[in-house]
């Protein structure tokens, strides 16, 4: 982060007042995190779920910071830094400052949303972006009310394209964050029953990642999955563009024995994908559609998608003492699951399975977690490891409809984590890892 504008520049961004301190102070960078500040840096007060830091200014003082962007309400008595900016809400201060920031550059910026595939299609996109010049990008899970605006405050000088993934779990979540990133192409991959708990229902799913098409720059074009029964909804609105399998999409995945290509106007181009799998292959058409929405000619496109590097514990391949290990941990719904499913039943050799919980579907856990079991047994697993409290539904539906599937429930994978990592030990065959990022189940294979 290097915003190189002073402190009137930054109390007009925000709409704030400046108790204390010089107009003319350089504001460069703040930190978020108490524990993070050091002596002449700006501490940013946010108020989150858990922990609300204006409760850590005072901590802040041993530091000798140059000042803090606060709420006046909540200034502790006693010393103070420098420089202080009060605000009446932290985070709609930051939210402002990011699309202060974003206004600066005039680069063109894609935006991402989706129940599944949203990481990686971003990845693959930024991949794509980066044959051209520097590009910019999310790091991690910073794609929230408090990531974006945290991640559009990187945009520099140098960049000549940006993605940024969008989440969301409530409606209105995508209409609060993607105009701070005024993009110019929008990407919806599909939807899905994710965050249920949440969200309610599929209409809301698709209402709020919809909301995205009403949050496009002026002239914005908006990428989505023809494949998608829910999307197909859009078909007739303007400056849209699809991908997908389904004839009539413009950018089309063609498959033809083992090998993938993309159709669109200009031809048919083969790609080899470094974790070639048939979502994938949704996921790169998804991103070359928005990369071709971008100007980006088939051949850089095409280099970023050989060269892209998959995000960690997304469908992410391991070589361990001679298992192979499919790690999908990092999210897990009904979707996600079915397509992790799909390609352990591609697999050679004995396959292990060791599933968890999928968070956040409320009141129809039970049914996805239950319908898990016919997947499960067509993946044809040499034995299959059960975990969490949700995931009682699948053994209950394996035990019922599908005996002959050898399987072990625990509600702590402890219970089996050593028979688990004993049978990766020795070489078994193919091994599965997939479950909600709370189960973190990469702890079952940590260390071999």
């Amino acid at each position: 982060m290097k915003l190189a504008i002073d402190l009137k520049t930054l109390v007009r961004a925000v709409e704030g007042k400046l108790i204390s301190g010089d107009t003319r102070a350089p504001f460069d960078s703040f930190v978020i995190d108490s524990r993070a500040v050091k002596a002449g840096g700006y501490f940013w007060a946010l108020a989150g779920e858990k922990h609300d830091a204006h409760d850590f200014l005072a901590a802040t003082l041993k530091a000798s910071p140059a000042g803090w962007i606060c709420r006046e309400d909540r200034l502790p008595p006693g010393p103070r830094p420098p420089a202080i900016v009060a605000v009446e809400d932290t985070l709609k201060a930051l939210q402002s400052l990011a699309a202060f920031h974003r206004r600066r550059f005039a680069l063109p910026v894609a935006a991402v949303t989706g129940s599944n595939g949203k990481s990686t299609v971003k990845e693959m996109l930024f991949s794509a972006l980066s044959q051209a010049g520097p590009a910019c990008s999310n790091k991690g899970n910073l794609n929230n009310q408090f990531g974006l605006p945290l991640s559009l405050l990187e945009l520099s000088a140098e960049h000549r394209h940006a993605v940024f993934e969008l989440g969301a779990s409530r409606r209105g979540d995508i209409a609060e964050i993607a105009p701070l990133a005024a993009p110019a192409v929008g990407v919806i991959t599909n939807i899905g029953p994710s965050h249920l708990e949440k969200f309610g229902d599929m209409e809301t799913v698709f209402l709020t990642k919809t909301e995205l098409a009403d949050s496009l720059a002026p002239g914005g074009t908006l990428v989505y999955n023809a494949d998608d029964d829910m999307l197909r909804r859009l078909n007739g609105r303007p400056r849209c563009v699809t991908f997908g399998r389904a004839d009539g999409a413009h950018y089309r995945v063609v498959e033809r024995g083992g090998t993938f290509s993309i159709a669109e106007k200009a031809g048919e181009f083969a790609i080899a994908l470094p974790q070639d799998c048939p979502h994938n292959r949704l996921n790169a058409a998804a991103a070359w559609a928005a990369a071709r929405a971008l100007g980006l000619g088939p051949e850089l496109i095409k280099k970023g998608l050989e060269n892209f590097k998959p995000p960690p514990m997304r469908m992410q391949r391991l070589e361990i003492r001679g298992s192979r290990v499919l790690l999908d941990a990092y999210n897990a719904n009904p979707q996600s699951m079915a397509a992790a499913l799909a390609a352990a039943a591609r697999a050679d050799g004995p396959r292990y399975l060791a599933l968890g919980d999928m968070k956040e579907l409320g009141r129809y856990s039970e049914k996805y977690h239950r319908e898990l079991a016919a997947a499960i047994a067509a993946a044809r697993p040499e034995k299959v490891f059960l975990a969490g409290p949700e995931m009682r539904a699948a053994a209950d539906g394996l035990a019922a409809g599908f005996p002959s599937v050898k399987a072990v429930y625990a509600a702590d994978p402890a219970q089996w984590r050593e028979e688990f990592r004993a049978l990766v030990s020795a070489g078994a065959g193919f091994f599965l890892v997939k479950a909600s990022r709370s189960m973190k189940f990469e702890n079952l294979i940590e260390g071999l």
